[in-house]
């Protein structure tokens, strides 16, 4: 069910958690034609971000005393440690407000302190981790084509945390929960959302994407026991065939 703004900030028993959560919508395409603001006030659209690179999305609200704040820390925390991703160069986050009353001058406050916090190593440019507002339609249509349900309580929202990360084309790839994340599993998304296609060796990415697989149950990462052990039989293969060529040529050659 899609809730307007106004019905949503008639909700403030948090104790019905059936209206807060996430319902994953893997492989659905979200609007890129759908309009928001950045921090510096320019008009955009989600079209603006998408294209060459896989999205990570972080929905949030500006003005959030508590876990808002957390999941941003997460978020500087895990694009720090994840050194071989750089945002610009290989993706990029949009931070996105679902409170349509906030606006820009907002944004740029919060995205000056996180921007000015990027590892210089993988600091790219201010267009890399976006901080978007927009109105009541667009924020609607978005979070419900991500699936990402929260409510009013009081001043403040009811919501949860995760990052959501899609593919160049828009679509859904992979959900991240919680305000802090593994640098692993964020570089794993990335490289499956590019289809092994970001970063410095495409190579041996799609070999890590041939030896992980995400644990649905454990919502993170995990190895692929049969294709190590698969992958160790080609090696092994190899040598084997290695060797014994390279004792028949030597015998050839005695002869």
């Amino acid at each position: 069910m899609l809730y307007s703004t106004t019905d949503i900030l008639a909700l403030s028993n948090v104790n019905d958690v059936s209206k807060i959560g996430i319902d994953e919508k893997l492989e659905q395409r979200i609007n890129l034609d759908l309009g928001f603001t950045d921090q510096d006030g320019n008009e955009v659209t989600l079209n603006d971000y998408f294209g060459d690179k896989p999205v990570v999305i972080n929905l949030m609200y500006l003005s959030c005393p508590r876990v808002c704040t957390f999941a941003l820390d997460g978020v500087l925390e895990v694009v720090n440690e994840t050194k071989d991703l750089k945002p610009g160069k290989d993706y990029r986050v949009l931070s996105i407000s679902f409170n349509p009353a906030e606006d820009h001058v907002l944004a740029k406050e919060r995205s000056a302190k996180y921007l000015n916090s990027i590892d210089r190593t993988v600091k790219g440019s201010e267009k890399d981790w976006v901080f978007l507002t927009g109105g009541e339609e667009s924020i609607l249509e978005l979070t419900h084509s991500l699936g990402y349900r929260f409510m009013k309580d009081g001043e403040e929202f009811a919501h949860p945390s995760a990052l959501i990360v899609l593919t160049p084309e828009g679509q859904i790839s992979r959900y991240l929960f919680g305000i802090q994340h593994n640098s692993k599993d964020y570089k794993l998304s990335l490289i499956e959302a590019s289809d092994g296609k970001i970063g410095d060796n495409s190579l041996s990415n799609k070999v890590l994407l041939f030896c992980y697989q995400f644990d649905p149950i454990g919502k993170r990462y995990a190895l692929k026991a049969l294709n190590i052990v698969k992958a160790g039989g080609v090696v092994t293969l190899l040598a084997l065939s290695s060797f014994l060529a390279f004792f028949w040529i030597r015998e050839k050659r005695s002869n």
